[in-house]
Order: structure tokens, then C-alpha cells, then sequence
């Protein structure tokens, strides 16, 4: 109980109403991962206006694809831990600078290989801010919609990568291919210098590594101008602090077996995810099923997705990590009876919308899942070693798939084997929400 003179952050931000404060940072967070999501996507929108002006075959754009994503993995596994030291207001202005200028640079690039090196090298700097923008936005969060707000922020996400889409239809055929990586480079840089006015550091951060910073006061003052009249004597918040590499401590205080199966679960939720969305369309298509409702059964998944993004992270504030145990194993199911609704568009689409609210809808959980699991001080580095693991699934999926499909098996055999991963997702998660949540100290207090 905070004596006269102390205020209890921890408190604080879990009584707080929603109030244009918390809104703009919210607001800022989702205009951060939109941009994001439009530089991930924007290689792929360029990429058939790259083969035609070079003149090349489509296979030789396979390493930069993959090379990007390597590039991401490394950023989020190495780089964001960097928040948890230096502060997440600074590698997410860094993240967005660096990823921006690099992806400006590739809009004069005349090569392969130099496209593939400056995608590797702006990946680093995705890698780096998309975690902690998470992160950023959950300590603003109360416990009960912090994985609503992870849900929020991937739909800024899915918004930048689907307008990454319908700006590449407009300006490459009067601009080229330069013109999407001109604006993927130009948006990260402005917002970055944009957000040194308008975006706070983080307040757990502050208490935990900077208390006597003035801009931990003016914050608090901010969540709750009732506050504005005195200083308080002391700041106190109820999380852990331990020194020390922060990476190791993933695997400390009993965490160890939740990292892990965290991991194994977006790998594997990832494996399924990317084995189905690159090759959906183009089975199906064989299968005699028309181009254009092949591809419109593709959109569906990324449909529900969004959807299921929102419904299951305001499940998971509520019933916890179980909602997507359910979600991961339904779907499973799903995907294993796709071949027997592709003679009916009637039941083919809501399949495939159902696909995507329960696939893409449960990793954005998983998203929310790590990003509230997590202590301060090691948020955004346990975030980012997630998201950066996965990425063996995403690099897996659609190479074990393209593997499977050369053996030309029967699209019965072909989805039950994509229905695998997502069904051992299940499992994992089974598995994660039975281990009792580790111990941690019980306040730490600031002055």
C-alpha cells in the first residue's frame, strides 16, 4: 500500500480510463507497424514490375524475399533487445530511420544483389522496431485489454500491407517499380522525426531504468492530471528488475519451458500459415477452381484474419492463452477439408475466411501472448526473440511445401500435411497454458 507521498504506477495504468492520451499513443503505435507492414509487403508488390524491366527469371527474386526475412530475424532476435537497455522510444525512431533509409536506398538499386543486401540490411531495422512498438503500447495498457491492444496494432499492420498494394497498382505503371520503395523509404523517415515530438517513452521503462528522468513525472501527470498539483516523493511499480544480458533471462525464474514452447508455437503456427497462403491459390487453381476465385479464396483467409485478430485477443484478456488452443486445433481440422469445398464457392469462402479468423487470427494472439507475458524489462527483448524465431516457420512453410507439391500428391494428402503444424500448434499451446506462470519479485519501488 503506497504511503502519502508515493504513487503506485502499477495501480495507475490499471485504473486508468481510456482518455486522448493513451488513444494518441495507440493511434501513433498503429501508424508505425502500418508503415511496417507496407515495407515487409512492398518486395512482393515490386517484384513482377522487377522482373520485367530486368529482364530476369522470377527465381532470382527468391533470395531477396528470403534474405529480408533473415534480415528481420536478426534484427528482432538481436536488435530489440536494445529497448529494454536504451529505451523503446529510441529503437523505435532508430528501427523506422534505419529500415527507411535503407529501403530508399533500394529504390536505386540496378542488381540482385544489391537489392537482396539493402532488403537484408533494412530488415535489421524492422526487426528491430515492430517488437517494441508492441511493447511500447502494452505498458500503456491495463492487464485486462493488452491483448486487445496487440490486436489493434496488427490491424494497422494489415492496413499498411494491404495498401502497399493498391499504391504499387497505381504508381508502377506510371512511376516503375522505384516509386513503392521511394514511399516505403520516405514514411518511416518523416514519421520517425515526427514521433521525437509526439510519442512518450515508455512509463515502466522510465521507472525501471531512468527514475529520476522529469519526463516520468510529466507522464503521470498525463495519465492523471488529478496528479499535477505535487511531486511525489517516490514512484512505485510492481515489476522485476534484473541486471544482467537480458536474453538470458527468457530462460530464468522458471521461464525456460514457456520460452521454449512459445517458440515452437510461432514457429509452427507460422509453417502452417506461410505453407497455406503462398500455395492456396495455386492448388486450388489446379484443382479447377477458377484464377480469379482461387485468389478471392486467398483474400477470404486474409479477411478472417483480421477479424479473428480482434475476437480472440479480447478472448485472451478474458480466458487467457486457452482461446487459442481451441482456435489452432479447429482450424487444423479446416484446412484438412478444404479439397472436398472446392466444387462449391458457396462453402469454399466461408471455409476459407474461417481459416484465416482461427490461423492469422490466433498468431496475432500469439503476438498479444508474448508481448503481455513478459516483464518490463525484458519485454521487448522476449517480443522479439519470438517473433525473430519464427521466422523459421515463415522461411520453412512455403519451401517444405513447394518440396511436397513437386512429389505431385493428392490435394487430400497436401492439406492434411499443412493441417500438421497447425494442429502440433495446438498442442504446444495446450501444453503452455498448463505451466503455472513464474514467480516474480513482488515490487520494486523508485524514488
Amino acid at each position: 500500500m503506497p504511503k502519502a507521498g508515493e504513487i503506485d504506477l502499477t495501480t495507475l495504468i490499471e485504473r486508468q480510463r481510456i482518455g486522448w492520451f493513451r488513444i494518441s499513443i495507440l493511434l501513433w503505435s498503429c501508424l508505425v507497424m502500418a508503415i511496417e507492414g507496407y515495407d515487409m509487403q512492398l518486395a512482393g508488390f515490386a517484384a513482377p514490375a522487377i522482373i520485367k524491366a530486368w529482364k530476369i527469371n522470377k527465381a532470382y527474386l527468391t533470395p531477396v524475399f528470403a534474405f529480408g526475412l533473415f534480415g528481420y530475424m536478426l534484427g528482432a532476435t538481436l536488435l530489440s533487445g536494445l529497448a529494454d537497455r536504451f529505451g523503446r522510444k529510441k529503437i523505435i525512431l532508430g528501427g523506422a530511420f534505419w529500415f527507411g533509409a535503407f529501403t530508399l536506398a533500394a529504390a536505386n538499386s540496378h542488381s540482385v544483389t544489391g537489392l537482396l543486401l539493402l532488403r537484408f540490411v533494412a530488415g535489421l531495422g524492422l526487426g528491430a522496431a515492430i517488437p517494441t512498438t508492441i511493447a511500447l503500447a502494452v505498458e500503456y495498457a491495463p492487464s485486462r485489454t493488452r491483448a486487445t491492444t496487440v490486436s489493434i496494432l496488427f490491424i494497422g499492420y494489415n492496413i499498411g500491407a494491404a495498401l502497399g498494394g493498391f499504391l504499387a497498382a497505381k504508381l508502377m505503371p506510371a512511376l516503375g517499380w522505384p516509386s513503392v520503395f521511394y514511399v516505403g523509404g520516405i514514411a518511416p523517415i518523416v514519421l520517425s522525426f515526427a514521433l521525437i515530438f509526439v510519442l512518450p517513452e515508455s512509463i515502466s521503462y522510465l521507472a525501471l531504468r531512468q527514475s529520476e528522468s522529469p519526463d516520468l513525472a510529466a507522464i503521470v501527470t498525463r495519465l492523471d492530471p488529478e496528479l499535477k498539483s505535487e511531486r511525489p516523493a517516490r514512484f512505485i511499480l510492481r515489476e522485476e528488475k534484473q541486471a544482467g544480458v537480458p536474453a538470458r533471462h527468457l530462460f530464468t525464474e522458471g521461464r525456460a519451458p514457456i520460452t521454449l514452447l512459445l517458440w515452437l508455437a510461432y514457429i509452427s503456427s507460422l509453417m502452417g500459415q506461410h505453407f497455406l497462403t503462398n500455395w492456396l491459390p495455386t492448388v486450388l487453381a489446379g484443382s479447377g477452381v477458377s484464377l480469379d476465385h482461387a485468389v478471392l479464396a486467398g483474400s477470404s483467409v486474409q479477411i478472417g484474419g483480421a477479424v479473428g485478430g480482434v475476437a480472440l485477443c479480447w478472448l485472451i484478456d478474458r480466458r487467457g492463452t486457452s482461446a487459442l488452443v481451441g482456435s489452432f486445433g479447429i482450424v487444423a481440422l479446416l484446412i484438412a477439408l478444404v479439397p472436398y469445398a472446392t466444387q462449391s464457392d458457396l462453402v469454399l469462402m466461408p471455409l476459407a475466411f474461417l481459416i484465416g479468423f482461427g490461423l492469422m487470427g490466433g498468431l496475432t494472439g500469439l503476438n498479444a501472448v508474448s508481448g503481455t507475458f513478459y516483464p518490463t524489462y525484458i519485454r521487448s527483448t522476449g517480443v522479439g526473440w519470438a517473433l525473430g524465431i519464427g521466422r523459421i516457420g515463415s522461411i520453412l512453410g512455403p519451401v517444405l511445401g513447394g518440396l511436397l507439391i513437386s512429389f505431385n500428391p493428392s490435394n487430400s494428402v497436401l492439406f492434411t500435411c499443412a493441417a500438421v503444424p497447425v494442429f502440433f500448434c495446438s498442442g504446444v499451446l495446450y501444453l503452455f497454458a498448463r505451466i503455472p506462470a513464474p514467480s516474480t519479485h513482488e515490487a520494486t519501488v523508485l524514488s
